[in-house]
């Protein structure tokens, strides 16, 4: 029994030593050769009513409900400040046009500074659109360093937020909420 245990324990830590070390390895990429380092991270946004004319086994996009996406920004670095991009880009099905995708926006961030960015952002991220968006939207949110200025790695974690809605469009039922941290990559 106390084998197992042993084992179990150092099995734990070895893992632990490799992800961190692929942690590592990742943001030393994104941070270093001249590669910009990039986040990108999934939002779900608006409203997504019953479709009555579905025929199964097809299904809408997410189940109906109300959603929202909560991204938080945090640099947790006391002695750099970090000059970030931001855009937003709609995902579409395959079968329809390609999605819109925002101009970029610059954000600084100081010092142990942190900011979100939510549903509300998101569309104004977009402006004006010769056509409105719709009720209900999903896609990425992009964020990446300012060239020449290499930003820190950031702590970035997303929280998504839905609640159920009835046929008759009411909001009803439990909230479910999720949180999910993010991690960098190097970016072309």
């Amino acid at each position: 029994m106390l084998n197992r245990i042993l084992l179990l324990s150092t099995l734990a830590i070895a893992v632990a030593m490799l992800s961190g070390e692929s942690a590592r390895a990742q943001n030393q990429n994104c941070s270093s050769g001249g590669l910009p380092c990039v986040y990108s991270v999934k939002y779900v946004c608006g409203v997504q009513a019953a479709l009555a004319n579905l025929r199964l086994p097809s299904e809408p996009p997410v189940k109906p409900g109300n959603y929202a996406t909560a991204i938080n920004i945090h640099n947790f670095h006391q002695d750099q400040k970090a000059v970030i991009l931001k855009r937003a880009v709609i995902a579409l099905p395959e079968n329809q046009p390609l999605g819109q995708v925002s101009p970029f926006h610059q954000v600084i961030l100081g010092p142990g500074q942190a900011f979100e960015i939510d549903c509300s952002d998101i569309v104004t991220l977009f402006g004006t659109l010769p056509v409105p968006l719709p009720p209900f939207i999903k896609g990425f949110v992009e964020l990446r360093d300012a060239p020449p200025n290499p930003f820190p790695t950031l702590s970035i974690t997303a929280v998504y937020t839905a609640q159920a809605t009835t046929a008759a469009g009411t909001q009803g039922g439990p909230v479910s909420i999720e949180v999910v941290p993010v991690q960098p990559f190097a970016g072309p």
